[in-house]
């Protein structure tokens, strides 16, 4: 019996390593390079939520706990691609965070999946919150981490910015912004 609850998590678990580790490997190459204010995005967590979103919304239907485990996958590989990469390239980077990290993909990435599936798939105020969440992660960094904490303006347009056109985007996707989404 347990395996029969496995085996459908395995085809969407799979995708979120392959798009975790395409993510970490990719921040891990390009964060040298990238200058402020951009390189805010490669020092923060919601650019990576948005991998275990994106999982999330490629789960099947039925497969919430597909998409739950999708999104984990995906922010657990991003940390372990980030810090393999870093290591096999030589790249100098502080690997005192690495328990930072790995405890929001273990918080933030089981929600991302979530989030992502109940967008693609939810209606009522699973799919209206589903539909909030790439925006929320985006500006709630600017404001909190960007604004409030580190007073960087630049940075804060930039999530902000972000945060504004991703809201659009999802927005646009979904019927549930036309509707009352809140009412179940």
């Amino acid at each position: 019996m347990y395996i029969s609850r496995v085996r459908p998590c395995l085809g969407p678990v799979a995708a979120g390593v392959v798009i975790g580790v395409a993510i970490g490997g990719t921040t891990a190459v390009v964060q040298p390079w990238v200058t402020q204010p951009w390189s805010a995005l490669v020092n923060s967590s919601s650019p990576w939520l948005l991998g275990g979103f994106v999982a999330g919304a490629l789960s099947a239907r039925r497969r919430r706990r597909a998409a739950v485990a999708a999104g984990l996958a995906v922010c657990l590989a991003e940390v372990a691609a980030y810090y393999v990469t870093t290591m096999l390239g030589q790249i100098p980077v502080t690997h005192s965070y690495i328990a930072f990290w790995v405890a929001c993909a273990v918080s933030g990435g089981p929600v991302s999946g979530w989030a992502g599936w109940a967008w693609r798939r939810g209606t009522g105020r699973g799919g209206a919150v589903g539909q909030a969440f790439p925006a929320g992660t985006f500006i709630a960094e600017g404001i909190g981490a960007y604004w409030l904490r580190l007073h960087y303006r630049p940075a804060v347009e930039i999530f902000l910015g972000i945060g504004v056109l991703l809201f659009a985007l999802v927005a646009w996707r979904t019927t549930a912004w036309r509707t009352a989404a809140w009412r179940t």
